[in-house]
């Protein structure tokens, strides 16, 4: 061990405390299955020719409600809407590759990486083979407990928790990102399916 050395950056590198070593309400809990397993659903998106899965048939058993209250005048421009949902769908490929492999490393090595169950190679004196002078039956190399395992263990129980929270607000935030993308689309179908179904008006009688 050596002496500690002065940050002369940060003169108080470790926050005033009353010196309590309180466990965080988190201390030991098992939250990972509440981390998500994020993928991504499309390749492509859905083109803005395909009806939007809400949008009841004529077919089927329910008719669409014809009481529609007219809305004003709107421009929509589906080029750039497909546009900007495809860069975002981009985005998010890249943002989820980078939260599963952080999350499959942290459910990997979580349970070791901070020194739990860590032990020491001890070794002593020379093993014989016989009962001659000198014979040592505690002789040769072993393992025992590491005395830092158990700080490493209590750290690990309040470190694990706070990772897998990180990753569960991490990986939530992709899956809303992954719901914004998805309500682009059907907006676009919505657009869609709209300007199929508009007709112009009867003419008049005469």
């Amino acid at each position: 061990m050596t002496d500690p050395m002065t940050s002369k950056y940060d003169t108080t590198p470790l926050p005033e405390g009353d010196g309590d070593d309180k466990p965080s309400p988190d201390h030991d809990k098992h939250l990972d299955g509440l981390v998500p397993t994020d993928k991504v659903a499309w390749g492509t998106p859905p083109s803005f020719n395909n009806d939007p899965q809400d949008i009841p048939s004529d077919k089927g058993s329910e008719a669409p409600d014809k009481n529609y209250t007219p809305s004003g005048d709107f421009k929509i421009d589906p080029s750039t809407l497909r546009t900007a949902e495809t860069s975002m769908l981009t985005e998010a490929k890249g943002g989820v590759a980078k939260y599963e492999e952080v999350r499959k490393k942290v459910m990997a090595e979580k349970g070791y990486v901070f020194g739990q169950g860590a032990q020491t190679k001890v070794t002593e004196g020379e093993m014989h083979t016989s009962l001659a002078s000198g014979y040592n039956p505690k002789a040769g190399t072993h393992y025992e407990r590491n005395p830092f395992a158990d700080s490493a263990e209590k750290f690990g129980a309040d470190m694990n928790p706070a990772m897998e929270r990180a990753l569960l607000q991490v990986g939530s935030t992709l899956e809303k990102l992954g719901e914004y993308i998805a309500l682009l689309n059907h907006a676009g179908q919505v657009y869609g399916h709209t300007d199929r179904e508009s007709r112009f008006p009867d003419p008049p009688a005469k």
